[in-house]
Parts: C-alpha cells; structure tokens; sequence
C-alpha cells in the first residue's frame, strides 16, 4: 500500500477527533450511523487507512469495507500509531 496516496480515516467519534486526530485525516464515525451509507459510496479503488483509539473499530470498519468490496483497506490501530506510520502530526 503507498501511504503517501492512502485515503486517512480516522473512524473515532467527533468529540475525540476534536481532542486530536492525524493531520489530514477524514473523520467517518464509525458509530454515527453514517458509516455504511458513506462506505457505499466510497471509491472500490483507492487505498484506505484506518486508525480509532484502541483498534477495535477500525477492525470493525475494515471487514465492513472489505465485504463492501474496497480490498486495499488497513487498520493502523491507534491514534498515535497512525502518526507514526504516516509520518503526520497529531494536531490538537
């Protein structure tokens, strides 16, 4: 997967992204409601990387994804693991 071109979503709640989050990353709350209608629409394509606090529903949100079709998927797991990954901040 090319991290540079990967698709950053962070699946936490907005109150949690506003405490901090991966500069550049979408906010997709996996528990709003939301997720699956946005998953639907989502490029079958691209490459998506995933982070939440613990990794627990970014591993929720991935399988959702790939049963939806989306193949190039990966959980980074926590927030600061996806910082260190990407080479991004975490911008407060």
């Amino acid at each position: 997967m090319n991290i540079d071109n990967a698709i950053l979503i962070d699946v936490r709640s907005d109150f949690e992204y506003a405490m901090g989050h991966v500069e550049g990353a979408k906010l997709l709350d996996f528990n709003s409601g939301q997720f699956q209608t946005a998953v639907a629409t989502m490029d079958k394509d691209a490459e998506y990387l995933l982070y939440c606090r613990s990794g627990s529903r970014a591993m929720f949100a991935q399988m959702i994804m790939q049963r939806a079709g989306i193949s190039k998927v990966e959980n980074l797991g926590t927030l600061e693991n996806a910082s260190r990954v990407t080479g991004r901040a975490i911008v407060r």
